[in-house]
């Protein structure tokens, strides 16, 4: 299924996702409309109050930097599920169709490897910041719990992935979120 397409365009060839994965992905995107409005937010109080009050609001951009890396990292699971990343599909014509579950199966997999490093690594920097106390500059909140924050959510698409790979790999049909 293309990417912007719904399940009434999709045919008969789809599979929907079980009620477990479309909860996630309705959970999931509320949280990251939820941050993106409060950056929004938080950009035009910064905005107005710089230009027309001549008083930028204290901590501005340390504010959407974090705001901007959570919603990068709440994004990630979402992708996952959605099958959202890009792609590049040069040789899937030579592919014979019957090999292409196991094909996407395997791509899933090799997907979540990599994703659970930067996982790990995510976790290992959220330790060692916390142990060493870093503080933002301007409102010197800790820094870790944000970097805790991004390694549960790529560790939540490793979890999507493994998922999509485990229904790719045991279907016919092609499985879609939406």
């Amino acid at each position: 299924m293309q990417p912007g397409m719904n399940l009434d365009d999709a045919g008969p060839t789809t599979r929907r996702a079980p009620r477990l994965l479309r909860q996630a992905d309705r959970t999931l995107g509320l949280i990251t409309a939820f941050m993106l409005a409060a950056m929004v937010m938080l950009t035009c109080v910064d905005v107005v109050g710089r230009y027309f009050l001549n008083q930028p609001l204290t901590g501005a951009f340390e504010l959407t930097e974090h705001a901007m890396g959570a919603l990068v990292f709440a994004s990630l699971p979402l992708v996952a599920l959605r099958r959202g990343h890009v792609t590049v599909d040069l040789f899937d014509s030579l592919v014979p169709a019957a090999w292409r579950r196991m094909q996407n199966s395997f791509v899933d997999l090799v997907a979540a490897a990599c994703t659970g490093a930067i996982a790990w690594r995510l976790w290992v920097k959220a330790v060692y910041m916390h142990a060493a106390g870093e503080t933002t500059a301007v409102l010197q909140f800790a820094v870790y719990p944000l970097v805790y924050f991004m390694a549960l959510l790529t560790s939540f698409a490793v979890l999507a992935m493994l998922v999509m790979a485990w229904l790719d790999a045991t279907s016919d049909l092609p499985v879609t979120i939406e």
